[in-house]
């Protein structure tokens, strides 16, 4: 089964520090094997603050791993095999890694 990988999102500046967070493939793979997805459930599972366990369930969202929040704030799982789901994470994480082509940009002057 072959899956595209979403192409990453840079609208949120802090991003970049959800890759570093330790916690995030075991956040991945609870998620994945449960086939439940909830920021109260990582929460309670790997014991942190809201905020961490939002970014995480964000970041999951963002590479297609769950799906959005329906109109009863639910989400989807929508990756049934675990390792297709860290190769998502994986790949998405080295898209947003690599430089921009910048190659055939045009870059105007600025105005004095």
């Amino acid at each position: 089964m072959s899956a595209a990988v979403a192409q990453p999102l840079r609208s949120n500046l802090f991003m970049d520090n959800y890759f570093d967070d330790p916690l995030i493939e075991p956040a991945i793979e609870w998620v994945v094997i449960n086939q439940k997805v909830s920021i109260s459930g990582i929460q309670r599972n790997f014991r942190i603050g809201y905020n961490r366990a939002g970014q995480l369930v964000e970041l999951m969202e963002n590479i297609g791993l769950v799906s959005p929040q329906g109109f009863d704030g639910n989400r989807t799982v929508l990756c049934a095999e675990l390792e297709i789901g860290l190769s998502l994470f994986r790949q998405y994480k080295d898209a947003v890694d690599e430089e921009p082509d910048m190659t055939n940009v045009i870059l105007f002057p600025g105005k004095k």
